[in-house]
């Protein structure tokens, strides 16, 4: 027998948590996808700004920043759409390609700054 005396319904909650807390996090993980997308675009204007580092410099980390970025926005296609048994490991590999992102916009930044 369930928590309220009722399997059904107690399945019932738990799926709606189960939807809640899935669009939450998919939320959160457009709004890491926005964010990271902002800040690629800082970084390129204020190395145009401060012309501290060439062309040639800049344009190969956006380059490699847009296609990670390009990476993180098709894993969170997949998490979306992926079925609730495989849900967990699908965030996993997003988690994992988002901290890919998040290193390679720090480096960038580095670069920009040393300069």
């Amino acid at each position: 027998m369930g928590i309220f005396g009722d399997d059904k319904k107690q399945d019932e909650r738990i799926a709606a948590l189960e939807d809640h807390v899935r669009a939450l996090t998919e939320t959160v993980q457009a709004n890491q996808l926005d964010l990271a997308e902002g800040r690629i675009a800082v970084l390129a204007l204020q190395a145009k700004v401060d012309e501290k580092v060439s062309a040639a410099d800049v344009d190969p980390a956006m380059v490699k920043l847009n296609q990670e970025l390009g990476v993180a926005r098709k894993k969170l296609e997949e998490a979306s759409a992926a079925a609730s048994e495989s849900w967990g490991k699908l965030q996993k590999g997003v988690q994992e390609t988002f901290e890919s992102l998040r290193t390679s916009m720090r480096e960038a930044a580095d670069r920009i700054k040393e300069s």
